[in-house]
């Protein structure tokens, strides 16, 4: 079997390289320092998401109808993951989850509706799925929708809802039968962020990334935002999540952490490292095999969607994977630097860039974005192998 990429595969990551050189320069990589994950609203940062809209990049793998490019879902994921080695923000769960979900799911007037100003950069979603009370049961959320006349009117509480301070809309799931089993009485609402009656409240993780409580009282909205059929929210809920699963287990940030921890151990700096604890040559080692391990489920997950078949637990794999390899990297990264680790970005003289605290902090909320690892695993169990519940 042939594991390297295709001249065409290279040739992609050269073009995508050179985007970034030209696009995200020394302003915005400082920006990106100095706050951490939570600079998505960053001036630099919404001008490089601009700088995507006008290259046709937010519509990488949607149909040219709509002003997308038709591009493979293995060539988005290649550009997603060399953003993340860069640091540069990637294709946000707009473009990435919810448009190809409304492109399976929703009706041909929301195609048109809905993708061309996803892929222009004029609507961005932040997800509503859990609540104080429904995250790992994500199907037992109370969050109502009404149907009154002509109109839905939405009442409840949303929580880890990131990006719901900046973004446009809201892909929001609602119960809307309450007679129903839990999993068959849920629909999937489009909700413009800036109606009556919604209050967003900021939630601070360790990472320093900044997410959100949102509140809905009375908020109406019309028929049309209704996604798909009413009732049927929890399958749409199902493969939006896959596709975001594919993009959480990037291994960018790690192949990043891998090679500046390497540079660092062979400098003069960190010479004494290898001397000191022999044992690094196999953890390192350890540490290059299993990024390699990742990037290949993530390129079977990938190929699976361009395929046309929805990778359920290949997708899980990827995510549980990737995400707990992030924090074992971190992890080895900290042991090597020792105090020198807990230094911030912005600190003078800071090894690997402050890298390793910022990956070592984002790990946690890494772990649980797109359904907690412990969740994954009874997917791939229930999905990939048939085992019972």
């Amino acid at each position: 079997m042939e594991f390297e990429l295709s001249k065409d595969h290279l040739n992609w990551i050269d073009e995508v390289r050179s985007f970034l050189k030209d696009n995200f320069g020394a302003q915005a990589q400082a920006q990106a320092l100095e706050a951490g994950r939570e600079w998505n609203d960053k001036p630099a940062v919404r001008e490089f998401r601009s700088a995507l809209a006008r290259k046709g990049w937010l519509g990488l793998t949607l149909p040219r109808a709509y002003g997308g490019m038709e591009r493979s879902t293995f060539d988005q994921f290649l550009l997603m993951d060399e953003f993340a080695y860069w640091g540069a923000p990637s294709i946000d769960l707009s473009s990435s989850a919810v448009a190809p979900t409304i492109l399976r799911h929703g009706n041909p007037e929301q195609h048109k509706k809905w993708l061309p100003p996803i892929i222009e950069g004029k609507v961005e979603f932040a997800i509503g799925y859990s609540e104080p009370d429904a995250g790992t049961d994500l199907a037992s959320l109370r969050t109502r929708a009404e149907r009154r006349g002509k109109q839905w009117v939405i009442n409840g509480e949303k929580i880890w809802n990131t990006g719901a301070e900046y973004c446009t809309h809201e892909w929001l799931a609602c119960r809307t039968d309450l007679q129903a089993p839990k999993h068959r009485g849920i629909s999937v609402f489009i909700v413009a962020l800036n109606e009556p009656g919604i209050s967003i409240e900021p939630l601070w993780t360790w990472g320093g990334l900044r997410t959100n409580k949102v509140r809905f009282q009375d908020v109406c909205i019309g028929e049309e935002n209704l996604v798909g059929e009413v009732n049927e929210g929890w399958r749409y809920v199902s493969t939006a999540l896959d596709f975001e699963r594919v993009t959480v287990g990037l291994t960018g940030a790690v192949r990043r952490l891998k090679d500046e921890l390497v540079a660092y151990i062979n400098s003069e700096k960190g010479a004494h490292t290898v001397q000191e604890r022999p044992e690094l040559r196999h953890t390192i080692g350890q540490l290059v095999v299993d990024t390699e391990v990742a990037r290949l489920l993530n390129y079977r997950a990938a190929w699976m969607v361009d395929a046309g078949t929805v990778p359920y637990a290949e997708a899980s794999m990827t995510k549980v994977y990737t995400t707990e390899l992030n924090a074992r990297a971190a992890d080895i990264a900290m042991q090597v630097l020792g105090p020198l680790g807990r230094m911030d970005p912005t600190d003078p003289g800071v090894p690997l860039s402050g890298f390793a605290q910022s990956l070592y902090r984002a790990a946690p909320y890494l772990r649980f974005g797109g359904g907690n690892n412990e969740i994954q695993r009874d997917i791939i169990a229930q999905r990939g192998f048939a085992l019972p519940r």
